[in-house]
């Protein structure tokens, strides 16, 4: 006759999960946990301690070989270089503190990707459009990518004392190609305050890998930072013992 294992009690499936032998999964959190969650997380992130930020110009920019793109052109569809129009239209709504958001603002990307993409696919020669990406290669070399739009969740370092879970940006743009050239510019980028509580609607089924990806993200910055860190502290230490040398063998009499 099998046994019958006594159910565990809160206390080990607290310790499974703290020594990483249990998981949680994040999609069966009610709304209220998944706030509190999210909102104890990052309202522990001193954003004026991380590096890794960069000026708005820059977040959504890349070229072959970047760490966005990440490799050669592959098919005509693929963006390859991405730059900002010159004219770029730039428009923050619903920040009521001050300075106002600039292209100097600095950011940085809380996605693995560039979010959500979408795109418009042209074939040459033709009117024909599509922004199905199978209809559009089956076209083969004569199809490309006219124009698109995209999503990037973003963190703000603020010029105030406010943590991450007050500077949440939600940063969409829209691009199009430049004619003659594979290359793409975007032509207008809208910001727009994420409040915590607007997290589960906007994202809908998707909400649970996004969380997850903005957790591992922040984990991913924090190493980063710790690693510039330890480096300036390494050269540091040398120029401590080089200045302790220097001032050992001289002497003003």
């Amino acid at each position: 006759m099998a046994s019958v294992k006594d159910p565990k009690t809160k206390a080990q499936e607290m310790l499974e999960i703290a020594l990483g032998k249990k998981r949680i999964c994040f999609g069966k959190l009610s709304k209220t946990e998944v706030d509190e969650l999210l909102r104890s997380v990052l309202s522990e992130v001193r954003l004026r301690e991380l590096r890794g930020f960069k000026p708005l110009r820059e977040l959504l920019t890349f070229r072959p070989g970047s760490v966005v793109y990440g490799g050669p052109t592959r098919h005509t569809l693929d963006v390859e270089v991405l730059d900002l129009s010159e004219d770029v239209l730039l428009l923050a709504n619903g920040f009521k503190d001050s300075p106002p958001i600039t292209l100097d603002t600095h950011v940085m990307s809380l996605s693995r990707n560039a979010g959500k993409w979408t795109a418009t696919f042209k074939r040459n020669e033709s009117d024909e459009e599509t922004e199905d990406y199978g209809t559009a290669s089956s076209w083969g070399r004569s199809a490309y990518r006219y124009k698109g739009s995209g999503e990037v969740l973003t963190l703000r370092r603020s010029h105030n004392h406010t943590r991450a879970d007050e500077n949440l940006i939600i940063t969409k743009f829209s691009y199009v190609k430049v004619p003659l050239k594979q290359r793409y510019v975007i032509t207008k980028m809208e910001l727009q305050p994420f409040p915590l509580e607007k997290f589960r609607q906007h994202y809908g089924s998707s909400y649970a890998r996004v969380a997850v990806e903005l957790i591992r993200e922040l984990g991913s910055v924090y190493r980063r930072t710790s690693d510039e860190l330890a480096f300036q502290s390494d050269s540091m230490r040398k120029k401590v013992t080089e200045f302790e040398r220097l001032s050992e063998a001289l002497s003003f009499r």
